[in-house]
């Protein structure tokens, strides 16, 4: 993230927490009101010591100094010089200038000390998105939810989310404090409804935007999922680059979004039982899986799962996964890592051949891949188990696929394998 857009967001943050564009405009019309009453009043008094008091008066320049004199009574509050001759009505028209003079300094300090007033009332919230100032990649939580603060800290955990803002979207989403200003650095509140067209043109980012969809708390609600999907469906027509992960709270929704573009969708339910089951026979699983998902530990940092950078480095290029696998095993076994798989790139041709639908992406995820049976002659990469495609360990990966491993830190494979061959 560079100097420049830092110090643009800065601005636009202090310019919108202040409101400064709206008191800006109260400023210019209370300037337009002053130019009006003063203008009113030079020109009512210059006709009234013109009718009454003609003759004190030698020239028009006389006349002239009363645009002075009104200014001086607006602004200053000050009467005017014994030196200068009055008619008993001009009088009365600088008794009424002064008033106007008094209500315009009021109205000046009561638009300060609301400002002031309303950045005090909103010093435990999060502050609002600026309005004309789009982020370069942000992370977009859309609903309020009581997982909300929980979400916010473990992406916050993630180095993935160093240089990106959060922005939570929702239209009770001003009312949301921030509890813990430093974990929840660089997070923003955009109030509206996230499925309309207009609020997402301000919340979504330039490039790499990420949006994450919140079903709510209405659990015992069917059709609580209902609005998440208007609104993932709303997003993925607004811009299709868009990365959406929807939230499912039942899980016998999830048939309704295969059709979809919807990127993720993660099924609550349908996991938390998965999960009871196993740790139900397999004591420990639960652990495991608490690793996995990058759980910190005590004085020591936590396991993540990883993709590589693509596109892949040009020594693993044409080497299978078995090749590369071992290469980690040996060569670059002063490493931690562990390979889990491979994230093979499918063009659209070879995605409608084997039947496909990976919603918005030419990426086809294997984990674990399996060994090749030796009777089987074929070249294919690939087999067909109970519908689904599996990719043997011996597939040969291009420069647009990427690798999946377990480390505590993510690694640039580039420069690994130069130093290491170069010291060879």
């Amino acid at each position: 993230m560079n100097l420049r857009y830092r110090l643009k967001k800065k601005w636009c943050g202090f310019w919108q927490k202040y409101r400064l564009k709206s008191q800006a405009k109260n400023v210019r019309k209370l300037f337009i009101f002053l130019f009006f009453v003063w203008l009113l009043g030079s020109i009512l008094t210059i006709i009234s010591q013109w009718y009454f008091a003609a003759d004190t008066h030698t020239s028009v320049i006389d006349y002239i100094q009363y645009l002075w004199i009104v200014i001086i009574e607006l602004v200053s509050g000050f009467d005017i010089p014994d030196t200068i001759k009055l008619h008993t009505v001009s009088r009365l028209i600088s008794i009424f200038m002064l008033v106007m003079g008094i209500v315009v300094v009021g109205l000046f300090t009561g638009q300060i000390i609301s400002m002031f007033v309303h950045v005090l009332q909103r010093s435990e919230y999060f502050p609002e998105k600026p309005e004309n100032f789009l982020f370069e990649s942000p992370i977009i939580i859309c609903g309020k939810s009581s997982k909300l603060y929980n979400i916010i800290r473990n992406l916050r955990k993630s180095i993935f989310s160093r240089n990106r803002e959060i922005v939570i979207v929702d239209k009770e989403a001003d009312r949301i404090k921030n509890i813990d200003k430093e974990s929840f650095y660089d997070t923003w509140y955009l109030a509206g409804d996230p499925g309309d067209r207009n609020v997402l043109q301000n919340a979504i980012g330039k490039r790499d935007c990420r949006v994450v969809i919140l079903s709510g708390d209405l659990k015992d609600n069917q059709y609580s999922d209902s609005t998440a999907i208007n609104t993932a469906l709303a997003i993925e027509a607004f811009d299709e680059k868009v990365h959406t992960v929807l939230e499912i709270a039942h899980h016998q929704n999830v048939p309704h979004y295969a059709s979809t573009k919807i990127n993720d969708w993660i099924s609550v339910s349908e996991y938390s039982l998965k999960l009871i089951s196993q740790s139900a026979l397999q004591p420990g699983i639960a652990n495991v899986y608490s690793r996995l998902l990058g759980n910190e530990i005590k004085n020591s940092k936590s396991n993540q799962i990883y993709f590589s950078a693509t596109p892949l480095t040009e020594y693993f290029v044409g080497k299978s996964y078995r090749e590369i696998k071992i290469i980690f095993c040996e060569e670059l076994s002063h490493l931690d890592i562990t390979l889990i798989g491979f994230v093979k790139y499918l063009k659209d041709e070879e995605k409608k051949k084997l039947g496909l639908t990976l919603r918005n992406s030419n990426y086809f995820i294997q984990i674990n891949p399996i060994h090749r049976v030796n009777d089987i002659h074929d070249n294919s990469e690939f087999v067909q188990q109970a519908g689904k495609i599996i990719f043997y360990k011996d597939t040969i990966l291009n420069k647009n696929d990427m690798l999946v491993y377990l480390s505590q830190k993510e690694y640039n494979f580039n420069k690994i394998l130069k130093d290491y061959l170069t010291g060879r």
